[in-house]
């Protein structure tokens, strides 16, 4: 009787591509394919953050997970399937080390790079709060998930809690709540000019969060929506974790 073996693991398509996603495939020569799993990876992180960030606030950190999960089990499963897969024939032309270098840099740091900074800049990203101004809403060691496309669906609203950038220093993110929209009255009585928000922290006797003032509506950040970790000097504050922002106003 004839025993069924196990495939041998084929190293250097198993080794590459744990570097990148399909570059083990382009090793075994199915540079189609291998083209195809990289878009694939990069457009699941994509297309499941813009998704993850349409769920109610309590469910962000759970979408944003699922979309993390899905990602990391992908790309394991490229490299499985590379590692088990057998080159047949010669060696394609551009089998050469100097290929799969150039694929690397142009896969993981040029594309790769840009995509994590699009997701950054325009769908969400992670802060850790480093300050008291927003206590006891945000705390010191909190860390927070921020949806950037919040106000692209819809207009701020007071009460609403904000990273916006320092107009002193375009280098530095802030987190305050909204105090007054254009129109209304801010807190020294004076009419919120069009184009700008006023902004306050929630612990007044912080260092400028009583005097942060007016911010265009262009230099609002994102909203911040979820705490998905919390650490103080006594450790993980866990019953903080998955605590949804909100001020008390």
């Amino acid at each position: 009787m004839s025993q069924i073996r196990p495939p041998r693991v084929n190293w250097p398509a198993l080794l590459l591509g744990m570097t990148m996603p399909g570059l083990g495939q382009m090793v075994n020569g199915e540079i189609v394919k291998g083209i195809s799993f990289f878009a694939i990876y990069e457009m699941l992180a994509v297309i499941g953050l813009r998704c993850a960030v349409r769920l109610p606030d309590r469910l962000l950190m759970v979408g944003t997970g699922l979309t993390l999960l899905s990602v990391i089990l992908f790309y394991l499963w490229t490299i499985r399937d590379a590692a088990v897969t057998r080159r047949e024939g010669e060696p394609r032309p551009y089998n050469r080390w100097y290929f799969y270098l150039a694929a690397w840099l142009v896969g993981m740091v040029a594309v790769n790079g840009a995509v994590i900074a699009h997701i950054k800049s325009s769908t969400i990203e992670a802060f850790r709060i480093v300050a008291e101004s927003m206590a006891p809403t945000v705390l010191r060691g909190d860390f927070v998930l921020t949806d950037k496309t919040a106000y692209r669906r819809g207009a701020p609203q007071v009460g609403d809690v904000v990273m916006f950038i320092d107009p002193d220093d375009r280098s530095k993110i802030f987190i305050r709540k909204i105090a007054a929209l254009p129109g209304q009255k801010s807190s020294d009585g004076e009419t919120v000019p069009h184009g700008m928000v006023y902004v306050l922290g929630e612990k007044l006797s912080a260092p400028g969060s009583a005097t942060t003032g007016y911010i265009p509506l262009r230099d609002l950040a994102g909203k911040a929506r979820q705490i998905y970790w919390s650490r103080g000097d006594a450790g993980v504050r866990r019953e903080r974790i998955g605590m949804v922002v909100t001020s008390g106003r």
